[in-house]
């Protein structure tokens, strides 16, 4: 019998013990909903649009998409069952039952290829190995349109010392292996490397844990 290795995740703030606190952490150290509505605005929904929150979380993004434009269809993918199980909570406290989430990995994404408008991901690049950054753009690429948007936040290239030194708590938490490209600034040579086209670096925040970076690229 051949044994299958069973796939794993980083949970969102590395251990699941940890997942209660994600929603008051994040917004209350990092302007969370701040960031996140640059990525909203710069997609501009439209009714009808499909549009995925990858690594989604406890949902947040999910929500405020819905919220620019509730007549988009929008389904949210994690690998953690359990922060899952809060996004669900959260849709059903803010009315926003119509927002669908699957359990699911970034680099084995569970659809058809050239199905989706507006791909967006926040906070979580930095969660993945060389390998897996890699294999989860080229899933994103597959399953959009042509046309379609790629939507990203992440920690990325500090803009001096001080940011330098303020992302080294993440990097402490989340490992140096998958967090280093990140300081000298990966995700644009990512975009490229997978073929994606107007790769555009569309906002820049400083936060208490470093310098984040929003991006916008299309699939031709």
């Amino acid at each position: 019998m051949i044994k299958v290795k069973k796939k794993t995740y980083i949970p969102a703030l590395r251990y699941h013990w940890l997942t209660r606190f994600y929603d008051p952490l994040i917004e209350n150290g990092m302007r969370e909903k701040k960031m996140k509505m640059q990525l909203v605005n710069q997609a501009s929904l439209q009714p009808g649009d499909l549009a995925m929150d990858l690594a989604c979380g406890t949902g947040t993004l999910a929500l405020l998409l819905h919220k620019s434009q509730p007549e988009a269809r929008v389904i949210g993918i994690d690998a953690d069952p359990e922060i899952l199980s809060i996004a669900k909570k959260k849709m059903k406290e803010n009315r926003a039952d119509s927002i669908l989430f699957e359990e699911g990995f970034s680099d084995q994404l569970p659809f058809s290829n050239n199905l989706f408008h507006h791909v967006f991901t926040s906070l979580f690049i930095h969660h993945l190995t060389l390998e897996e950054k890699k294999d989860t753009f080229k899933e994103v690429h597959r399953i959009l349109q042509s046309g379609g948007q790629f939507h990203l936040l992440d920690f990325e290239k500090p803009e001096n010392g001080l940011m330098r030194a303020a992302f080294l708590p993440v990097q402490l938490l989340d490992g140096f292996k998958t967090t280093s490209p990140h300081v000298k600034g990966i995700i644009p040579d990512l975009l490229k490397e997978t073929k994606f086209a107007a790769i555009e670096e569309t906002a820049r925040f400083s936060s208490l844990l470093g310098t984040l970076r929003a991006y916008r690229a299309f699939k031709v």
